[in-house]
């Protein structure tokens, strides 16, 4: 389960990674093992695998700190905040790079 977390998880970093360098030219972008960080102006966005808890962790300078989990989310599988299942990661992250275009 866990090397089926750790594929999940890295695709997903993988896919936010491609994501962000083709929003902006302002944005660097490093992915670096386990750590996906996004560096917009003075502002740092770091995304991490976490894999005691099986989360990916994003620490904000827009909203602060979040954990996901990939849950069922009706006929598709997402990754949902801890605090609020209406929360998910790729919208939340897109909507929060976004407010820096």
């Amino acid at each position: 389960m866990i090397n089926n977390f750790q594929n999940l998880a890295k695709k997903t970093l993988e896919d936010i990674f491609s994501c962000a360098e083709k929003k902006s030219q302002d944005f660097d972008v490093d992915f670096e093992g386990e750590n996906l960080i996004i560096e917009i102006n003075s502002s740092t966005f770091v995304l991490s695998i976490h894999n005691p808890s099986q989360q990916i962790w994003m620490s904000s300078p827009v909203s602060g700190a979040h954990h996901f989990e990939y849950r069922e989310a009706g006929d598709s599988f997402k990754w949902v905040s801890t605090r609020d299942n209406s929360i998910n990661l790729l919208e939340k992250i897109d909507r929060e790079l976004s407010s820096f275009l």
